[in-house]
């Protein structure tokens, strides 16, 4: 079963703050984050903006973690508790979640370099937070490995899942979550 993003997201976001959710309606109507536009919308200067939340990047990877969470729970309650599948579906769900969102399709073909730095860099939000919360899932799901610890499974496993996702950029074949889904299946088996 692919998972498909929700009507909107933003109904969900209550704890989010006027600017942040701002941000994610112009993310979700645009695939990109005008800052001008964006401060206007909030009723803030850029400076203010961006000493808020720093660079365009950050605001960028805060916009799609707040729009990534808004599934991620549901899968979680889903897939879990299935041990090294339930782990694999997790992840193949989140992936299909996020391409089924067509500002994600949007900011990953128009704005490329840009989407692979927010998305992928160590010092963004996405994918430390990601790694964080799949180490979770191994802890509570699959339990502490003997040889390696958790984080670093889990960095690997969202690095299986990131090149998948990404891999008509980086090799020019098609996409392909499902196979990596059973790459990590197999991995934590």
């Amino acid at each position: 079963m692919t998972a498909r993003p929700p009507a909107s997201p933003i109904p969900q976001l209550t704890s989010v703050d006027a600017v942040l959710r701002a941000a994610v309606e112009m993310f979700l109507r645009d695939g990109w984050i005008d800052a001008r536009a964006l401060a206007a919308a909030a009723g803030i200067g850029r400076s203010t903006l961006y000493r808020r939340y720093g660079d365009r990047t950050r605001i960028l990877g805060e916009v799609i973690w707040v729009i990534a969470t808004a599934g991620f729970e549901d899968i979680r309650r889903e897939c879990g508790g299935q041990g090294a599948a339930g782990v694999a579906e997790i992840v193949r769900r989140s992936l299909h979640l996020a391409a089924g969102y067509p500002a994600m399709r949007t900011f990953v073909a128009q704005h490329t370099e840009t989407a692979l730095r927010v998305l992928t860099s160590r010092d963004g939000v996405i994918q430390r937070r990601f790694v964080a919360s799949i180490a979770q899932v191994i802890r509570e799901d699959v339990g502490e490995p003997d040889d390696i610890d958790a984080h670093t499974l889990a960095y690997a496993i969202v690095r299986i899942g990131e090149s998948f996702y990404f891999r008509e950029l980086i090799t020019g074949e098609p996409d392909d979550i499902d196979a990596a889904a059973a790459v990590i299946r197999r991995l934590l088996e």
